[in-house]
C-alpha cells in the first residue's frame, strides 16, 4: 500500500497533498541502446502545484538531474536523455521522481536500461566525456556540450595528409582493404565523398521502384505527384529499401571510413529533386566526436539533366563546421525560417567562390558517400517533368554519441545485429 501511494503521491501525513501522476518509459528497457538513452515521461497533477523532476541513478549520493515544473491537470510532456557512454556496459537501474519543494516524493518510476557502448571509439568517448565532464543526463541537446577540441578523436581522414597516408598504407599492408577501395577512401580524403559504381543489380533496382511506385499511390505523408517532397523512413515499410539500408557493400564503405561499423539513423526517399540549399549535414545529424557521420545517396534511375540533380562542392568537408552555438539562434521547432535567415547565409560566407560546384549524374544502382561536412544541395527542377529517384540514408559511427543539433532532440540507431 505504501509504494501505491507514493507512486500516485497521496501522503498520510498530508491529505492535502495533490495527487500526481508519472509515466514515463524508455526502449532502452526493451534492448541494449547505444549512445544517448532517451527517456520520456508525461507528469500530471489533481490540482496546480510547483515540484521538481529528478533523475536519480541506482547508487548515486545525489541526483543526476533535477529541474522545477509546474503541475497542473494537464499532462506535462517531456523528455530527458542518458549518456550512456557514462554508465558501465549492461543494465542500469534508475528512476524518475516527482519531489515537493520539501523534498518529499509524490510519484516516482524506476526503470531499468540496457546500455551498450562497446568497441575502440565508444572508449576513447567516454574517456573524452568523462575528462571534460559532460553531465550525465540532458535536456536539451547541443554542440557546447562537448569537448570538440579533444585532438585524440580527430578521424583518420581528417587528420594531415601524413597520417592519412600512413593508415591508408597499413591498410593495404595488412589486407584491410583492397587497391580499389583505398583509392576510393582517398578520394573520400581529398574531396569529402566517394562513389561507389553498380551495387545494385536489376531485380534489386525493380523493386525499390515497385515501393516508391507503391508509396506514391497510397499518398504515403499526404505526398502529391510532382512536389520535391520527401518520404521519411520507407524502409520501415518496405523489404526492398531495408535491404539497401542494410546493404553489405554499403557497411563495408563504411566501416572502413569510420574504423568502427556504420548504423544507419533514417532513411529518406525521393521522387523528384529536393531543390535543397547548400548546407552542411553536421548541424542536422550530429556527432560526437565529430566526422563520426555519413550520408549516402542512391540513384534508383539514371539521373537526368535538368532534373534537380545533387550537387556537390569538392574539398569543402575542411571548412569549419557550422553548429547552433556559433549561429546564436534558439533550437528548431515547427519554424525554420530564422534558421534558414541565419544559417544558411553564414554557408554561404564560407563557400564563397573557393570551390567548384559539381553536378551528380549517376547511372542507376550507383552509391555516392559523403563526410558529413561536405557543402552539397539541390540544384533546381529546370525539367519540372524528369524525376530523379534516388533514397538518402544517414549513417554513424558506432561508439559515437548521436543527435541533431538543430533541434536539440537525441538521435536514434538501428540497434539490430548489422550483415557480416
Amino acid at each position: 500500500m505504501r509504494s501505491l501511494l507514493r507512486l500516485f503521491g497521496r501522503s498520510r501525513a498530508d491529505a492535502r497533498t495533490p495527487q500526481v501522476k508519472l509515466t514515463a518509459g524508455s526502449s532502452a528497457e526493451s534492448a541494449p541502446t547505444s549512445g544517448l538513452l532517451t527517456v520520456e515521461y508525461a507528469v500530471s497533477a489533481a490540482a496546480e502545484v510547483e515540484a521538481v523532476l529528478r533523475v536519480v541513478v541506482a547508487g548515486a549520493a545525489k541526483p543526476a538531474y533535477e529541474t522545477p515544473i509546474r503541475l497542473t491537470g494537464e499532462p506535462q510532456r517531456g523528455w530527458v536523455a542518458v549518456h550512456g557512454h557514462l554508465l558501465p556496459n549492461g543494465p542500469a537501474r534508475l528512476r524518475l521522481e516527482v519531489a515537493a519543494a520539501d523534498g518529499r516524493v509524490l510519484a516516482e518510476r524506476a526503470m531499468t536500461l540496457q546500455v551498450r557502448d562497446q568497441g575502440p571509439l565508444a572508449e576513447l568517448t567516454r574517456d573524452s566525456l568523462r575528462r571534460a565532464g559532460v553531465p550525465l543526463v540532458v535536456d536539451s541537446c547541443d554542440a557546447s556540450l562537448y569537448p570538440y577540441e579533444d585532438e585524440a578523436l580527430t578521424a583518420w581522414y581528417d587528420r594531415p595528409p601524413a597520417a592519412v597516408e600512413a593508415h591508408l598504407t597499413s591498410l593495404g599492408q595488412t589486407g584491410g582493404a583492397t587497391p580499389v577501395e583505398i583509392e576510393a577512401l582517398r578520394h573520400f580524403v581529398d574531396n569529402g565523398f566517394l562513389v561507389v559504381p553498380d551495387v545494385l543489380d536489376a531485380d534489386h533496382l525493380a523493386r525499390l521502384n515497385a515501393a516508391l511506385d507503391d508509396a506514391v499511390a497510397r499518398k504515403v505523408e499526404g505526398y502529391e505527384w510532382g512536389v520535391s517532397q520527401r518520404l521519411h523512413n520507407l524502409h520501415l515499410q518496405y523489404p526492398a529499401i531495408r535491404e539497401l539500408w542494410l546493404h553489405p557493400t554499403v557497411l563495408r564503405m563504411l566501416r572502413l571510413i569510420f574504423d568502427a561499423p556504420g548504423r544507419p539513423c533514417q532513411s529518406l526517399t525521393y521522387v523528384f529533386g529536393s531543390q535543397q540549399e547548400h548546407h552542411q549535414d553536421t548541424i542536422h545529424l550530429t556527432s560526437f566526436p565529430a566526422g563520426r557521420m555519413c550520408g549516402v545517396w542512391t540513384a534508383l534511375e539514371d539521373v537526368q539533366p535538368d532534373s534537380g540533380e545533387l550537387v556537390v562542392f569538392p574539398g569543402s568537408h575542411r571548412l569549419p563546421r557550422v553548429y547552433m552555438k556559433d549561429a546564436g539562434i534558439p533550437k528548431v521547432g515547427e519554424d525554420w525560417s530564422q534558421f534558414g535567415a541565419t544559417v544558411t547565409p553564414m554557408w554561404t560566407e564560407l563557400l564563397g567562390d573557393r570551390f567548384a560546384r559539381e553536378v551528380y549524374r549517376p547511372k542507376a544502382g550507383t552509391i555516392l558517400i559523403w563526410h558529413e561536412n561536405l557543402m552539397h544541395a539541390g540544384s533546381m527542377r529546370l525539367d519540372m517533368a524528369k524525376s530523379r529517384r534516388s533514397i538518402v540514408g544517414h549513417y554513424f559511427a558506432e561508439g559515437s554519441v548521436v543527435y541533431y543539433d538543430s533541434s536539440g532532440m537525441p538521435g536514434v540507431l538501428y540497434e539490430g545485429d548489422l550483415p557480416a
